[in-house]
């Protein structure tokens, strides 16, 4: 069954509280929706057949394709720790994934970047004095997140592509 919509389709920029994190592209909102970014994977940290499956395919012993769940994981804590757990919302046009996740595109609104870091208009934005960081983009960008299969990524397909190549490139995370 799947869950209650928190985000009706069509609707954007609704905020919602994240009450934990599951992993890099999981959480669990405060109103007891699950959701789960859109259009990209990040390695999971509980699932021990998915885990080995996917350490596998990545060429990767277990435990170093864990770890970098982990880091998906702990630059999400980071980033949710400077907006008060607040994220906003944009819908995804499937709504929900096989497990009843809410699908959605996040965006962390945050008052100061971390050293090194400055707005891009594509994946920090500038919001007045403040900013928003596209989360489901920002992992693929460090590598901590691999985008899903063609034509389940939505209007961002082509950016999530392009900065998948970027992380190969540069031999990050994921591509290490």
């Amino acid at each position: 069954a799947q869950a209650k919509a928190t985000l009706p389709l069509g609707s954007e920029g609704q905020i919602e509280s994240v009450e934990r994190v599951i992993d890099g592209d999981t959480f669990k909102l405060s109103n007891g929706q699950n959701l789960k970014l859109a259009g990209i994977n990040a390695p999971v940290l509980h699932d021990a057949p998915t885990l080995t499956r996917e350490a596998k395919r990545f060429k990767k012993e277990i435990w170093a394709y864990r770890n970098l769940g982990v880091d998906a994981m702990t630059e999400v804590e980071t980033l949710l720790g400077l907006s008060g757990n607040q994220i906003r919302l944009e819908s995804n046009s499937e709504g929900f994934d096989d497990m009843g996740h809410l699908l959605a595109y996040v965006y962390i609104p945050v008052d100061h970047l971390k050293e090194g870091a400055a707005p891009d208009e594509t994946i920090i934005l500038k919001k007045g004095n403040h900013y928003e960081v596209f989360l489901n983009a920002y992992l693929v960008k460090l590598g901590l997140a691999e985008v899903i299969e063609e034509g389940k990524t939505g209007p961002y397909g082509d950016l999530f592509l392009k900065l998948e190549q970027e992380a190969k490139g540069n031999r990050k995370g994921l591509w290490e």
